[in-house]
């Protein structure tokens, strides 16, 4: 897709704020040269699919960008961010209390992404939305969470505790905690890889215990709970970011990254980073997802680390995925490609295809949230219509229309 007078206005906002006015031809009045001119509201509905319309309100009034918007479109951004801010206290009050059960018996978690993120990470609470809230916690754990949060009228939606736990590694690793009247969905992981789609080339390496060791302590929605250190932190939204459901498919995987970085900047030994990222077989996913955030933003990622984790052999459905990519082509699906290089031999290739579109029935059952029902064959069906959808989307420009919420984390 051609780069949009708006898409352009968007990324210099977001990380350039400071010289949005450098693109006036008159910064005392604030004209706009005519073909320069944005469609704000466009760049409103755009700027909410992309995830990042909260954001971009809080630089817009901080760097005093307000005269260069129509009232109208600044209003809607101010609604998006205030919308995000009180829903987003909502959620902050019953994780409160979750985080609070859980310290009590003594179980010990790691918030992810979303309001932790928010808080430690973003300017303000407000400006990074979310729909649930994602924790890593230890499988030995699982049946013992399930018991609290069902005593406190919280129930598992995708599946039963007793079946998810059996789940294969490289598959999904959480349960979908939802309580009637709640804000709170709270998303219960005790692997950091969640995927119906394989990714044992990865995953069976991740050492979790690693994770926890390097974990500090902190304060997240006025509880004591942990957070991982700021180099897994980066590991692990990277691999998130191109989880072949994203594949960078919304500009708020690439904030994710750029203020996390911008955030521990300081603390990063980016050493760590390449070494973790090979233990962790992860270093392909890093380097494209570095790769990314550095095309798209202003932020200066050593080239040194990038050329340290550039892979060796780049395959064609790799440089077709980054060529998508860096042309403002972020289609979700699309880094399949990638993960389809990480199989090795063309054995692995074959086998990673069909495990795509015939995953385990109780991993299928789980992303269709059958919860307890009879494994039937007509759901393969629909998973080959679901991947297909996404091949088109790739190969067909505007083939297939984002639907889900632009807050949205989804599992693959």
């Amino acid at each position: 897709m051609a780069w949009t007078t708006e898409d352009k206005f968007i990324l210099k906002i977001l990380f350039e704020p400071e010289k949005v006015k450098t693109i006036l031809s008159d910064e005392k009045a604030g004209i706009v040269p005519p073909g320069d001119a944005p469609d704000w509201t466009r760049l409103v509905e755009k700027a909410r699919q992309e995830g990042v319309s909260a954001l971009l309100f809080h630089n817009i009034t901080k760097h005093r960008l307000e005269y260069l918007i129509p009232p109208e479109s600044c209003r809607n951004l101010s609604n998006h961010y205030h919308t995000n801010l009180k829903r987003n206290m909502a959620i902050v009050g019953k994780l409160r209390d979750a985080l609070a059960t859980f310290q009590k018996a003594g179980i010990p978690c790691i918030v992810l992404k979303g309001i932790v993120l928010a808080e430690h990470v973003y300017p303000n609470i407000a400006v990074r939305g979310m729909s649930d809230v994602d924790i890593l916690v230890k499988k030995e754990d699982l049946l013992t969470i399930d018991g609290h949060l069902s005593s406190h009228g919280y129930r598992s939606t995708d599946s039963a505790v007793t079946k998810a736990v059996h789940n294969p590694v490289g598959y999904l690793a959480s349960l979908e905690y939802r309580k009637n009247s709640s804000p709170l969905n709270l998303h219960v992981h005790w692997h950091p890889v969640n995927t119906s789609v394989p990714a044992t080339m990865f995953a069976e390496q991740i050492d979790i215990n690693r994770l926890w060791e390097h974990s500090a302590v902190t304060r997240v929605a006025d509880s004591h709970a942990r957070m991982l250190r700021p180099e897994h932190m980066i590991i692990y939204l990277c691999e998130h970011a191109l989880r072949i459901g994203h594949s960078f498919d919304r500009l708020i995987l690439i904030c994710d990254i750029f203020f996390s970085i911008k955030a521990f900047e300081k603390m990063i030994d980016w050493d760590f980073i390449v070494e973790e990222s090979r233990r962790f077989n992860l270093s392909r996913l890093i380097y494209y997802s570095l790769s990314i955030v550095k095309h798209y933003t202003s932020l200066d990622i050593a080239d040194g680390c990038l050329a340290k984790l550039r892979p060796p052999d780049i395959s064609l459905g790799e440089k077709l995925f980054l060529r998508l990519q860096l042309s403002n082509r972020r289609i979700s699906g699309s880094s399949y490609l990638i993960y389809l290089a990480m199989n090795r031999t063309l054995s692995d290739k074959a086998g990673f295809i069909a495990r795509t579109f015939f995953p385990p029935p109780q991993i299928l059952l789980q992303r269709q949230y059958r919860k307890g029902a009879d494994f039937k064959n007509v759901y393969y069906a629909s998973r080959i219509w679901e991947v297909l959808s996404h091949i088109l989307g790739v190969l067909i420009p505007g083939r297939v229309k984002r639907t889900k919420d632009p807050s949205s984390d989804t599992s693959d």
